[in-house]
């Protein structure tokens, strides 16, 4: 649609990588199997008064009313030019038709606003509000905040009253975050993360030593191949490790993934590039923009030392980490090139974690949209059994995706089909499950062996 624009400017670092990772897959026909989904109670307000609040949200988030020109550009549109275009209307049902017919939307950022509210409406009230935003645009806490400010603008309007009592510069707009990272401060950052990316890069290169990839040749055309555990044990573990250890909940579930990729790639350690949501002030935690973004981490392979040593360190390096996850994409791809060479890109330097934690999953009013195959962390029927979702184009090279919680944990690995990835990759979230278990138990016993694969 053509739009006034009421401001824009360049992406800032965080979109940036957001679109050179996915490419052309940005705006493609399964863009939205990376889509957020919320569905929030209606109170029974009329149309009117959620209308009225949604366009307090727009006005509040920028990042929800503006396009992306050539994944290079962003341009801010007023509310009401496109506030129609956002809002569909629809009968309740218990299937919640129209609302999952609307969170399988693959947005076209450059004409098209990458959000959508459907009201689930019966007797002319509002009796629920689905949520979908195109993950360009937003991350597990800012779709959190989301949540919370809309219901805020709707209560408010209901009673007659302005939200959002504070100035609108209380939260960060993306636009803001380009310019900072322009400016004096984010020059200063980008020095400090520089240094830090060479370091752990430069620490992983000497610890693969001589190791050296195997030869395949990359697909033209990536391939996208799934797979799902849903794990009590692990969570319980997880939970121990934690408690006992001192440390992170995701760091336990990180060293043993790094486990599992030091014996598939038969290497002594592991370059693993954590997702950081990288929140590190009032402004950006008020926002629902996304900020996470990845950062190298060295995983100590199993033959490193003593489990609560590698742990130690591995949680330290992720720590350190989070300080630097935002940094330019055009300047760490060269960094990567210049320290790593013909390491960068296998499976023992590029990994990918993702770990979703207990107070995004635990919520139903935030809950994300997982994709068509996803099911239940606590259902019996899913539980101790591997389950393969249909390839499609796309997606990250390699990736585990941790979504936990104190009752369950869904463990999701992701790999392309050139990787190798796929004749191990049962075993391999098995294999975290077990060094997790192990881990948890106090280790009495030799580690865990890879291999099982049921």
């Amino acid at each position: 649609m053509s739009m006034t624009v009421e401001r824009g400017g360049r992406l800032n670092w965080a979109q940036r990588e957001w679109f050179e990772d996915l490419g052309a897959d940005s705006e493609s026909e399964w863009s939205f199997e990376a889509n957020f989904s919320a569905v929030l109670p209606g109170h029974d307000f009329t149309q009117g008064e959620v209308t009225a609040g949604i366009a307090d949200l727009l006005v509040r988030h920028e990042g929800l009313r503006s396009l992306i020109v050539r994944a290079s550009r962003q341009d801010v549109c007023p509310v009401g030019e496109g506030l129609a275009e956002v809002i569909r209307v629809a009968p309740d049902d218990p299937a919640g038709e129209a609302f999952q017919a609307a969170a399988r939307t693959s947005f076209r950022l450059h004409e098209q606003w990458p959000v959508l509210f459907v009201l689930l409406t019966a007797g002319g009230r509002v009796r629920r509000i689905g949520v979908v935003v195109d993950h360009s645009a937003v991350d597990g806490w800012g779709m959190r905040v989301l949540c919370r400010d809309l219901e805020r603008a709707i209560k408010a309007r209901a009673k007659g009253r302005e939200p959002f009592g504070g100035p609108l510069e209380s939260v960060e707009q993306p636009l803001d975050t380009a310019l900072w990272e322009e400016g004096p401060g984010g020059t200063r950052h980008q020095e400090r993360a520089r240094t830090h990316w060479r370091r752990q890069l430069v620490t992983l290169r000497d610890s693969l030593g001589d190791w050296s990839p195997k030869t395949v040749k990359r697909d033209d055309f990536p391939v996208l191949h799934t797979c799902r555990l849903a794990s009590r044990r692990a969570a319980e573990a997880a939970e121990t490790i934690a408690a006992t250890a001192g440390t992170s909940v995701s760091t336990g579930y990180l060293l043993a993934f790094g486990a599992a990729v030091c014996e598939v790639e038969e290497t002594p350690s592991a370059g693993v590039f954590a997702l950081s949501a990288n929140r590190l002030s009032a402004g950006v935690q008020g926002s629902v923009r996304k900020a996470v973004m990845p950062v190298p981490v060295v995983v100590p392979g199993p033959r490193a030392g003593a489990y609560r040593e590698r742990l130690a360190v591995c949680a330290a390096r992720q720590l350190q980490g989070h300080r630097f996850a935002n940094f330019d994409p055009g300047v760490a791809g060269p960094l990567e090139d210049d320290v790593l060479g013909s390491l960068r890109g296998t499976g023992a330097s590029s990994a990918r974690f993702n770990y979703i934690d207990n107070a995004l999953v635990g919520s139903a009013a935030n809950s994300r949209s997982w994709g068509r195959d996803s099911f239940p962390f606590g259902d019996p029927a899913h539980q101790g059994v591997v389950r393969f979702s249909p390839p499609r184009p796309g997606g990250s090279r390699y990736i585990l995706t941790v979504q936990h919680r104190v009752s369950g944990a869904l463990l999701t690995l992701a790999w392309h089909e050139d990787t190798g990835w796929g004749d191990v990759a049962a075993a391999m979230l098995w294999h975290i499950e077990d060094v997790m278990v192990w881990a948890a138990s106090g280790h009495e016993g030799p580690p865990p062996e890879f291999g099982r694969t049921d």
